[in-house]
Order: C-alpha cells, then sequence, then structure tokens
C-alpha cells in the first residue's frame, strides 16, 4: 500500500496499477500529465493543449489508501472523457451529473466486481440512502444476500448491475420520488452529494479545445464500444454470422513486415556482434618485386642499393562481423493485447536479430532470444521513448527496430542530434492504429503491422 500523494508518487502508483486489460484507456491516460493539486475536490481531466490528469491529494488520502482504489478513480475519470460529458452540455445539472456517474461507476463494477476494485463506490457512499446507493453496488453484492432499494428504485439499480438496459431517462424518472415533483435545472434531493460525486463536473475554467492526440484517444476508444463481453455457456443462439480464422495467416504478414524493417537496416555497417562472414578486401603487403616499378626503383638499382621488399595493395581473403539489429519491443500495458504474436513472430525472426532483445516501458530490460522464446515479459506499464534512446547511445547501438503501437512520447531532441550524427539507422513497426508520430525523431521508416489484437 502507498499514500504518497505528491505528483510523482501518484503517477508512479497509477502506472504500475493500472490494469493492462484497458489498452485502449491506458493510450488516453498517457496522453495526460498527472499532477496532485488543490484547485479541484476530487480530479478533474484537463483537454487544452496541455492536458492533465487533476488529483486532489487530500481526497486520495482518504479515500484511496490502496492503489486499486486510485485506479478505479482514474478509470471513472477517463470514461468522462471518453463519453464527452463536460462537453455535451453548456451547464450540467446536478441531476445529469449524479446519472452520468450512476452508468460510470456500474460499468467500473461489472468490469472488476471483486471487493477490492468496488471498494472505492462503497466507501464514498450508503447502501441505505437514495439517490447516491445508486452510485456504488449494493450490499452483499453478488452473494445471496444482496440487499436492493425498495419499488422502482431498486429495478433500475439491479438493472445498472445486469445486462439489462438502463438510460439517463429511466434515472431522471426516479428523482421526482425524492420530494413528490419533477427535476428540473436545479438540485432538488440531490443537495446532499454536493461535493461528493467524483470528478470535477463543473469545469475546470480552462478552454474546451481538445489536443489532436488526445481526440484521437478518444474517437479509438468509442470505436471500440459498446464494451460487450462474451461469456462461456449454452443459449438459443443469434443470427447467423460469418468470420475467418486469420491467425496463421496474420503471422506470417507480421513476419514478412518484420523481416521487410529488418533487412532495410540490416548489413549497412560493420560492427564487432554479428555473424563472421569471409569476404576479399585490399589490404597492405609487400612483394619482393615490384608489380609497378616507380623512378625511385630505377635509381636504387643505378646506384647498386637492390630493393628485397616493395610495398603493395593486395587482395586477401579476410572476416568480416556485420553489424546485427538490435529489437526495442514495447511491452507496456498498451501492448498486451498484441504482444503473444509478437513474440512469436520475433522468435521465428531470430537468426536476423542481435542476441539480445530490449524489452521496454519505461526503462530497458534485456533477456536473450531464449526468453523471448519463452516470452519472457518485465514491464513497469507505461511507456517511454527517453530511456529507450539514451540506452541505443550509450551502447553504441546503430541498427535498430522498435516495435511499438507508437503511444510513446517524444524523442528527446539532443538524443536525435546525436543519434543523426552517429548515422544511426532504424526502422519502426507499428501496430494497428498506433501513432507514428515518434518516429520522426528517429529518422525512421514506419513499416505498418497487420492486425494482430485478436490472436492468441
Amino acid at each position: 500500500m502507498n499514500t504518497r500523494c505528491d505528483s510523482a508518487a501518484l503517477a508512479a502508483r497509477i502506472y504500475t496499477s493500472f490494469p493492462v486489460a484497458q489498452p485502449a484507456f491506458s493510450r488516453l491516460l498517457q496522453l495526460l500529465e498527472i499532477e496532485a493539486t488543490n484547485s479541484v475536490p476530487t480530479a478533474a481531466v484537463t483537454l487544452s493543449d496541455r492536458s492533465r490528469l487533476l488529483l486532489n491529494p487530500a481526497f486520495v488520502a482518504k479515500n484511496c489508501p490502496a492503489d486499486h482504489d486510485l485506479v478505479m478513480l482514474v478509470l471513472h475519470e477517463l470514461h468522462h472523457v471518453a463519453l464527452g460529458h463536460t462537453r455535451l452540455f453548456a451547464r450540467l445539472t446536478p441531476a445529469q451529473n449524479w446519472a452520468f456517474d450512476c452508468v460510470i461507476n456500474a460499468q467500473l463494477c461489472r468490469l472488476y466486481p471483486e471487493p477490492h476494485h468496488t471498494a472505492l463506490f462503497r466507501r464514498c457512499y450508503s447502501a441505505a440512502e437514495f439517490p447516491e446507493a445508486l452510485l456504488r453496488p449494493p450490499e452483499g453484492w453478488r452473494t445471496t444476500s444482496e440487499k436492493w432499494l425498495p419499488g422502482r428504485a431498486g429495478e433500475v439499480h439491479k438493472a445498472l448491475y445486469s445486462d439489462a438496459s438502463v438510460t439517463y431517462t429511466d434515472l431522471y424518472a426516479l428523482l421526482p420520488t425524492l420530494r413528490g415533483e419533477a427535476v428540473g435545472d436545479g438540485a432538488d434531493g440531490l443537495e446532499a452529494l454536493d461535493g461528493r460525486l467524483l470528478g470535477d463536473h463543473a469545469g475546470t475554467g480552462e478552454s474546451l479545445e481538445i489536443a489532436p492526440d488526445v481526440l484521437r484517444e478518444m474517437r479509438s476508444i468509442l470505436a471500440e464500444w459498446p464494451m460487450v463481453e462474451q461469456s462461456s455457456g449454452r443459449d438459443q443462439g443469434g443470427d447467423a454470422q460469418t468470420s475467418e480464422v486469420r491467425r496463421a495467416q496474420a503471422l506470417r504478414e507480421a513476419a514478412q513486415v518484420l523481416r521487410r524493417a529488418i533487412l532495410a537496416i540490416a548489413d549497412l555497417g560493420r560492427g564487432q556482434r554479428g555473424p563472421i562472414e569471409r569476404q576479399d578486401e585490399e589490404r597492405d603487403g609487400m612483394l619482393p618485386y615490384a608489380l609497378r616499378p616507380q623512378r625511385a626503383d630505377f635509381v636504387r638499382q643505378a646506384m647498386g642499393v637492390p630493393v628485397l621488399l616493395h610495398p603493395e595493395r593486395l587482395m586477401a581473403a579476410g572476416v568480416v562481423r556485420r553489424e546485427q539489429v538490435h529489437v526495442y519491443l514495447d511491452v507496456s500495458g498498451s501492448m498486451d493485447a498484441v504482444l503473444p504474436a509478437l513474440y512469436a513472430t520475433l522468435v521465428s525472426l531470430s537468426g536476423l536479430l542481435h542476441p539480445k532483445v530490449h524489452l521496454f516501458s519505461t526503462r530497458i530490460d534485456d533477456i536473450d532470444l531464449r526468453q523471448l522464446a519463452r516470452g519472457v515479459r518485465v514491464t513497469t506499464g507505461g511507456t517511454d521513448i527517453a530511456p529507450v534512446t539514451r540506452h541505443a547511445i550509450k551502447n553504441q547501438v546503430l541498427r535498430a527496430l522498435f516495435v511499438t503501437d507508437g503511444w510513446v512520447g517524444r524523442v528527446p531532441d539532443e538524443h536525435s542530434r546525436e543519434l543523426e550524427r552517429r548515422s544511426a539507422r532504424f526502422s519502426v513497426a507499428l501496430t494497428k492504429g498506433g501513432d507514428p508520430a515518434f518516429a520522426a525523431g528517429l529518422r525512421a521508416k514506419v513499416w505498418p503491422l497487420p492486425h494482430l489484437e485478436t490472436l492468441k
């Protein structure tokens, strides 16, 4: 358990604990600067050019003692961003705030139903008081002793936490029961929740203009919804559907892309780590006779001073070691769905690779090709390109393939200049839907990979 609440400590807690099963939200999170501040009561996201995730340290210290509590708070905020709740209306009413939170909290609890994950919502809201009871699962949820609210409120609550459909209209319709009157734009019956809803629903006062990279990730997340979970079991089935099993084909395509990306930069410079090759080459040597007599040779002969050996450039068989290609493989949380296929593909190309594969997240961890075949993975969960380029400079890596989704940040200018000075050559193999922008800092050609997320 870690209760430190400064910006760096909060960022470390979030990145190391963020679930790898949420790669889309993980990519969005990596675009936000995490900041501890008292300017918001709980949490908020700003979407201007300086996109930030703001967290109130006092609220986190009190309500998020464990890392999974903090992760649920962050996921709550990211859902608001992805769904555009703060941009749907010029001014959100208390009723709208409450309804949005009911839906998001229920979705998160259904995704992560374990008691330690739902603890944040159970800690913040009472199960016996309406309307806040709908902001959390009921007492005894998923056991034989579930305690739902009575009447229509209980029916809607059950629908929120099941496969049944609940609309915002269904939730609004419950609110008149608080005082027996219609709910307008005021806060009738919701005063008790003032300041207790997660997130800054009033906005942060910053520009509503969304940074392009954040907007791109929001669209990517929405393109993957609705969030449907398929369960095993027997039912009556639905409409007939046709699909193709493309695993072998996709792996072949991925191998072809990676091979081309490797060969595009391989064998372009000499080093000391590559395979041995024999090659004829010119060398300085000596012969007992002159192949091309010079004027000095005639003068020495006339003076009676014989020359026993003559310097010449000779062709001779030699041994050449050519630089093998290094691989920097992104193993951050956003790559979780594609790593099995990438590991299998890289193993098939091991003859072209340097004996060490460099796994990167926010640091570098080297594994050998045997560990690659066993699927060894070491990761912090986050992603940062700066340690990668720093590693390449320190270890004089001049040929490298980067396999990533591109959500790695920007190559530091000083690293880019140094790698260019050394005439380093790089390729980037980019997963489907990845961001190629960082490749400009490496002056690398981008090779798009086929869709690999569904391959196991």
